[in-house]
């Protein structure tokens, strides 16, 4: 088992982490404008320009209601059509509130039914709110808890998604408006729909050039963004609305490798919809107990699906016959997931304890087969080390874990402390043994926090690690290496690096890194 003591320390203040090349993390100074000058042999590398000014930005989130312009007007309303209006808006709990405070205009009688049955509901909600305190959050507040972004409410970016084909991602903002940034292509693409409201989570299609799938609030809407479109404001007509009583929040979404299958997940409920989204129709997987679904996580070899719940508990699905098995007995909640490229592999960590753990599958057939109880794999408690003469504290609760598409990079964001804005890297082996290997930290600029992190599916020179920050920048930090799969298959020279004749210098490393 590792700790963060056993691997280097990290870069210094007023250094920005740009690269990895020879194995070593480099750095350059903080405000350089050109920090590809620091990338040996990567020159031609292209990435999407994911840009908007936070004036902007601040200008759109300061929205107003449309029905804050007008006066009601209930004066010639009978009080039953009032509470129908009152249903539809604001479910039955709004009803038996209209009709409670109505006493003047419904009898006694039926404002003290309307007040019981009241009384009767809250009850219940609180009763259940007692084993699972979740279900009392508000929409926002239970994204926020739920959500693999650091700081949910307050972070400029929301959700990132790759596209796992292309060379373009999918970013939610903090206004609930997508845009999608394409590699050479000033065209960017504008997201919005009335019910595109508290944008948790973002998934592309697999194998479809096109089709992209937003959490929302009461929805999922899939967007068909034409590829060769030179419009910036797709319309409404591109958008299907994928909904389901009780479904919402939503803040996980899974499709299936093949793209034949979307699955979405709610905290605050214990069905979990597989969608045919061609036909906008699901069948509904449920299973007592968990109080809900919290995330999602498909296996790339297709016959597995992750799912984590709000309680201590999570379930695997055998996808053929769609039956699971369930571990029990966490520390917490599960925090984040991810599998191995294998599928045989998977690693967690829990809201409460900074530890990796992973777990087993074997290859049995329809049957899951994962071991009966997971392997302790790093511990990430909190330590200090000595960085230039100074002691800074790293490590900590997790927020969330990404594992890179070869299985060599794995890059932990932890959970928000005001000394704690480092990303830990990991290097990675799957056989003969899983085994994790620190090899570093990733520092942004002088006061940046981060709050996502993933990796790009098809990077051809390694792994490409993204990094979105509060502030709504995002970076690249090329990983550059030969995959081990490339070797064995010798199908890879180790200079087939795109701008690889290109000359560079060490020194360009060495002049400003810390001594």
């Amino acid at each position: 088992m590792c700790t963060l003591a056993d691997g280097p320390p990290p870069p210094r203040e007023g250094f920005v982490t740009v690269c990895e090349f020879n194995s070593d993390l480099h750095t350059a100074l903080a405000g350089e404008s050109d920090l590809s000058k620091y990338t040996p042999g990567m020159q031609g590398l292209v990435y999407p320009k994911v840009t908007l000014a936070v004036e902007t930005l601040s200008s759109l989130a300061i929205e107003e209601d449309a029905r804050s312009a007008f006066l009601p007007c209930n004066a010639h309303i009978s009080i039953w059509k009032k509470a129908w209006y009152a249903c539809k808006e604001h479910g039955t709990c709004g009803m038996l509130e209209e009709l409670a405070n109505s006493k003047t205009e419904a009898s006694w009688m039926v404002s003290s039914i309307a007040c019981g049955c009241l009384a009767a509901i809250r009850w219940a909600n609180s009763l259940h709110g007692s084993l699972y305190p979740h279900l009392v959050l508000s929409s926002e507040a239970m994204v926020s808890v739920f959500s693999p972004t650091r700081d949910w409410q307050d972070s400029a970016i929301r959700a990132l998604a790759w596209h796992p084909h292309t060379n373009k991602c999918a970013v939610a903002w903090k206004d609930d408006v997508v845009r999608v940034f394409t590699a050479n292509s000033e065209v960017v693409p504008t997201l919005k729909h009335r019910f595109q409201r508290v944008v948790a989570f973002l998934a592309w299609k697999p194998l479809s050039a096109s089709v992209l799938a937003v959490a929302c609030q009461t929805c999922i809407m899939i967007w068909n963004v034409d590829p060769k479109s030179l419009s910036t404001r797709p319309s409404a007509s591109c958008a299907q609305v994928l909904s389901q009583n009780g479904h919402g929040p939503i803040t996980s979404l899974a499709w299936d490798p093949r793209g034949r299958m979307l699955v979405s997940a709610s905290p605050s409920d214990t069905a979990m919809p597989v969608w045919d989204v061609p036909r906008e129709t699901c069948v509904t997987l449920r299973r007592s107990g968990g109080g809900g679904v919290s995330l999602l996580r498909w296996s790339p070899d297709n016959t597995k699906l992750f799912t984590a719940t709000p309680s201590e508990m999570f379930r695997v699905w055998e996808t053929r016959t769609w039956t699971c098995e369930k571990w029990t007995g966490l520390s917490g909640r599960c925090q984040a997931a991810c599998w191995s490229p294998d599928s045989k592999t998977l690693l967690f960590c829990t809201e409460n304890k900074p530890i990796i753990y992973a777990l087993g599958f074997n290859e049995t057939g329809d049957v899951i087969g994962g071991a009966r109880a997971a392997v302790t794999c790093a511990d990430l408690s909190e330590v200090t080390v000595d960085c230039d003469q100074q002691q800074i504290s790293v490590g900590g609760l997790i927020q969330d874990l990404a594992w890179d598409p070869n299985g060599e990079r794995l890059a932990v964001l932890f959970k928000s402390t005001e000394s704690n804005n480092l990303i830990a890297l990991f290097n990675t082996r799957l056989e003969p043994v899983l085994e994790l290997i620190p090899s570093g930290f990733v520092r942004g600029e002088p006061g940046d926090i981060p709050q996502l992190v993933s990796f790009q599916p098809n990077f051809q020179h390694g792994s490409l690690l993204t990094v979105c920050w509060h502030t709504g920048k995002v970076s690249f930090i090329p990983l550059m290496y030969i995959p081990t799969k490339s070797l064995q298959d010798n199908s890879t020279s180790p200079f087939n690096y795109a701008g690889a004749n290109t000359p560079f210098s060490q020194e360009l490393f060495t002049q400003n890194e810390p001594q």
